[in-house]
């Protein structure tokens, strides 16, 4: 067993003491009439000033305390039940309260009236109670203290402390909080406070001054009575029958198992608890209906919130908030909220949301969410190894929240459909008719659309493709009149365009806008709203069903250029960006230029340093440095490196100097690191030193880390380690490792840790160089202490040196159970980690059974170990075996691993025809796979049309294993041109045109 386990407590009445015969050890039940269920025996004196922001916790008595978290637990909390634990001068374990809500989860609550509260009083409040007996075995602690909490190192200390005993939830109410969860509970303060304070406390003037004007976001849930604003599906009509119009507008719904998941996590919500739950399926297989069934489960007083405009991820942003407790966020179609291209909206939109369902002072909140496959494995998937982590705080918000919605209906869903299908004819016809159990498909038309789809006429055929290949380039949903109109006559044939009459455009929308069996219709028209930015054009969004159906049926399909010509014009100005990167990696130069130069026009610099790469490619020197020093200046980091490099392959690196030396005299600190860099390379140590000294004196950490720098590789520690010392009192995040790591090769560990304390009594902490320091120094268990912090900071560099450590101090369970806790919290590098730990210990089988049942959680170095650990005890045959199961489910790294072991088993002519057939079938990674196998067996002519296919499908890499192909056959020329300029739409070699013209 690789976690640890709590024996089960039964919770319930008759709950007996932690350990039985410790008579002193015990509980009492808090019924009506103990003493802490009534008035507090005193009240603090009356506020004295104007709308006050805070109450006045610190002057409560201790007794008066312990009242307040039985009123907070029962009163706010929502506790069903409330016990104190021990008695005073007993020993209590960490714990004052415990709170007995309706889902049967505990929370424990410790009361700390202290004047003042740092971050090691949080830690040994926390560590009492969490390393010890934890009696009731709670799912919840919550440190309660009167003190003002101001000080960021506690709010730091526990982020820390949330992931270190992750699963447990910890909070912690301090004078602001205990504030916070008053201020709309007038009764409440006045009893505990007085009539004096809650009148001017929770008065409307208290409200402007702690900038509570804004209105709360959402409106009543009961009057949310149309299911379909809510974006669920239509079903389908019986057509012909009279009897249809009596039908409700939604056929009886049957309970299917996630929704019994669901189920638990509502009333979750409904017990006190802040909640997010996504149901995870394909299109029309049920996801909404089950969220819009399961906000029936709520009680009265629950509001809803349904963000929209201007933008699902905007409007969030601007609204959570003014989000308040008792509210519903309804995030159907989840993507659009935390996947945003070309921005960083959807990490900022995924850490509102975390810091929404960590806020108690306005629990309960429940977030519904759907999302397709797809775009749950693209937000929950860890980046390759050096590549960017786009979706870090996605990931971590949306760990262990899914519920899978299965496609089809298992045997008792299906009972239940047959017994529904006696007074529902809808039902009736999708019991007898839907393929493969897939009745709510049928039931919301997907099988219609299908037919009306594959019956259309050319031409409705047309507007249909091109709007499938706009949403999977990278379109919003709203497509509009103009994009669809322009795009699609290159989905027809030259015979085909002219067979059509005037208005034919027209008259496929009309075909295309009739609903389906009385449901949803192919392309759905958009009516502007009132206000609507836009004005008064006209936009569609194609069906769901069909949308879905697009991105797998033409995965491996190449748009024609009338779409890509028509992009710049007509897609909503917010795409932009991400399409100029999207027909980049798709070898389309000449269309991502044009992209990137209407996304500047609207004012959008996430395409300055692709103008640069592509001017670069084509030879056009001048333009290639102004695009790449703009992005520079807008705050591309990277763009640097290739200014630099630009430079120096123009022989001009005086002109990088001069031009990195005006950015660094300008204030541009990265600017400065560069060109000290450059100087000490090309004009000297010395003239770099001395170019330093002036911002040196002026106090700039960034010189002062780079003249440390210097010093350090020439051979002056002492001046350095000083220097280091310096920069990290001006706060440089980089210098306090370098500083400890310098100092412990001159001077020694104890010296280090002296250097090291004197930083911390200024306020300067760095755990991973304290972690270390404490390593060498042989204090295993306060260095495993630092390094376990240092982790739940996001540190992963220092998960392998605090997983040897803790395994030699808390022994390989303890070990491993926290590196699970790492893995769960979004760790990119835990997984590894975890593995060789489980090798080094000798446990290979459960490495491999680990990996298995984690596959979505391992990242390359991880998956790589599973197959060789595979590999080695079950031999090659088994690992090509799972591979190439792995593969058939899309896994790209198991494909690509499965052909090099059969290449080198040889069975390469085995396993190219196996790749094509998975390459035909849709996967895009097997059609890069495929131009290579099929190069590698000598058909490179063959081999190139398949690298041209998987170009066009978004395989950036094959641009310039093609281009080298063609060197290969002698064709030099039309290499370079494949370099310099890529491809055109049809997948022909670019001409000699500048990628601009």
């Amino acid at each position: 067993m690789l976690r640890g386990s709590t024996p089960a407590i039964e919770k319930g009445v008759g709950m007996q003491p932690v350990e039985a015969g410790i008579d002193d050890e015990i509980w009492e039940e808090l019924a009506p009439g103990h003493r802490l269920v009534g008035p507090p025996p005193d009240l603090p004196p009356p506020l004295q000033v104007t709308a006050p922001l805070l109450l006045n916790a610190d002057q409560l008595s201790w007794e008066s305390l312990e009242h307040l978290i039985v009123a907070l637990a029962r009163e706010v909390d929502g506790a069903t039940r409330a016990r104190l634990y021990g008695r005073r001068g007993q020993k209590q374990h960490g714990i004052d309260v415990v709170g007995y809500f309706a889902d049967d989860s505990l929370t424990a609550y410790q009361a700390k009236r202290w004047k003042n509260f740092a971050a090691d009083d949080l830690t040994d409040a926390v560590r009492e109670y969490a390393d010890g007996k934890r009696p009731f075995a709670a799912d919840r602690f919550v440190v309660v203290t009167t003190a003002y909490i101001g000080d960021t190192a506690v709010e730091q200390r526990l982020r820390q402390l949330q992931v270190e005993y992750h699963p447990l939830d910890i909070d912690l109410w301090g004078c602001q909080q205990l504030s916070e969860r008053l201020f709309r509970q007038p009764e409440l303060v006045a009893r505990f406070f007085g009539r004096a304070t809650a009148e001017i406390f929770c008065s409307s003037e208290t409200v402007t001054a702690a900038s509570r004007t804004g209105r709360q976001v959402g409106a009543d849930l009961r009057g949310f009575t149309d299911p379909f604003a809510l974006d669920v599906h239509r079903v389908i009509q019986i057509e012909g029958e009279a009897t249809s119009n009596h039908l409700p507008l939604l056929p009886a719904y049957v309970t299917r198992r996630h929704d019994l998941q669901l189920g638990e996590v509502v009333a979750a919500a409904a017990g006190g608890l802040s909640k997010l739950v996504v149901l995870v399926g394909d299109s029309s297989t049920g996801k909404t209906r089950a969220c819009w069934e399961a906000l029936h489960k709520l009680p009265a007083g629950w509001r809803l919130w349904q963000p929209i405009a201007p933008s699902p991820a905007q409007a969030l942003l601007d609204g959570v908030g003014s989000v308040g407790p008792q509210t519903v966020l309804w995030l159907d179609e989840l993507a659009p909220f935390l996947s945003t291209p070309g921005s960083g909206q959807g990490e900022l939109v995924a850490a509102a949301l975390r810091d929404l369902l960590n806020d108690s002072a306005r629990r309960p909140v429940l977030i519904l969410g759907t999302v397709w496959p797809k775009d749950w494995d693209l937000l929950t998937a860890l980046p390759e190894p050096g590549r960017p982590d786009h979706h870090r705080q996605a990931r971590t918000l949306l760990s262990g929240r899914s519920v899978p919605v299965p496609p089809a209906f298992d045997e008792s869903a299906l009972s239940d459909a047959r017994e529904a299908s006696r007074t529902d004819k809808r039902f009736a016809e999708a019991v007898e008719v839907a393929r493969d159990r897939r009745i709510a498909q049928y039931l919301s038309a997907a099988f219609a659309l299908m037919e009306r789809y594959s019956t259309a006429p050319i031409s409705a055929q047309a507007v249909l493709h091109a709007a499938m290949d706009a949403r999977r380039l990278g379109c919003r949903r709203e497509l509009s009149h103009a994009l669809l109109e322009a795009a699609a006559v290159g989905y027809l044939t030259d015979d085909e365009w002219d067979s059509l009459r005037d208005g034919w455009f027209d008259d496929a929308l009309s075909f295309l806008g009739r609903p389906c069996r009385g449901a949803t219709s192919p392309i759905i028209r958009i009516r502007p709203r009132p206000g609507d930015m836009l004005g008064n054009m006209t936009r569609y969004r194609l069906a769901d069903y069909l949308d879905q159906f697009g991105r797998s049926s033409r995965a491996i399909i190449g748009a024609p250029d009338t779409l890509w010509s028509a992009l710049p014009a007509h897609a909503d100005q917010g795409d932009l960006g991400h399409l100029a990167w999207t027909a980049r990696n798709r070898g389309l130069f000449h269309h991502a230029f044009l992209l990137h130069l209407r996304a500047v026009e609207e004012g959008n610099e996430d395409t300055l340093w692709l103008a640069g790469d592509l001017m670069e490619r084509a030879g056009q020197h001048e333009q290639a440095l102004q695009w790449y020093r703009r992005s520079a200046e807008a705050g591309d980091n990277d763009a640097y490196g290739n200014v630099v490099a630009l430079f120096a392959t123009l022989d001009r690196q005086d002109d990088a100097i001069e031009w990195l030396m005006r950015r660094a005299e300008a204030g541009d600190d990265l600017a400065l690191s560069w060109a000290a860099e450059e100087i000490a390379e090309i004009r000297g140590v010395d003239q770099a030193l001395n170019w330093l000294n002036c911002f040196i004196e002026r106090g700039n950490a960034d010189a002062i880390l780079a003249a440390a720098q210097i010093l350090e590789e020439t051979g002056n520690p002492a001046e350095a380690v000083n220097l280091y010392q310096r920069a990290a009192e001006l706060g440089d995040t980089l210098a306090p490792v370098r500083f400890a790591r310098l100092l412990l090769e001159t001077a020694g560990a104890k010296e280090a840790l002296q250097r090291l304390d004197e930083l911390e009594r200024q306020g300067i902490t760095d755990l991973r160089a304290r972690a270390e320091l404490l390593d060498h120094a042989g204090q295993s268990v306060e260095a495993l202490a630092c390094y376990k912090r240092a982790a739940a900071d996001g540190n992963g560099m220092v998960l392998d040196a605090a997983a040897k450590l803790a395994v030699q101090s808390e022994g390989i369970e303890a070990t491993l159970s926290w590196l699970e806790a790492c893995v769960a919290s979004g760790s990119i590098v835990a997984s590894a980690v975890l593995v060789n730990v489980l090798l080094s210990d000798g446990r290979t089988d459960d490495a491999l059974h680990w990996c298995k049942q984690n596959l979505s959680r391992l990242n390359l170095p991880a998956f790589q170990m599973a197959c060789e650990i595979l590999q080695a005890t079950g031999g090659t045959e088994e690992a090509i075996s799972w591979l190439t199961d792995l593969a058939d489910q899309g896994h790209g790294f198991a494909l690509w691993r499965m052909a090099g072991l059969s290449e080198e088993n040889g069975r390469i002519d085995e396993v190219t025809v196996k790749v094509k057939e998975l390459a035909n079938r849709g996967q895009t990674t097997a059609l890069h796979l495929a131009a290579f196998l099929t190069a590698r067996v000598g058909a490179k002519e063959e081999a190139v049309e398949w690298y041209r296919r998987a170009i066009l499908a978004g395989e950036a890499f094959g641009i310039a294993e093609l281009a080298d192909l063609l060197e290969e056959l002698g064709k030099a020329d039309e290499a370079d041109r494949v370099r310099r300029y890529g491809l055109t739409p049809s997948g022909r070699t670019a001409t000699g045109q500048t990628v601009a013209g």
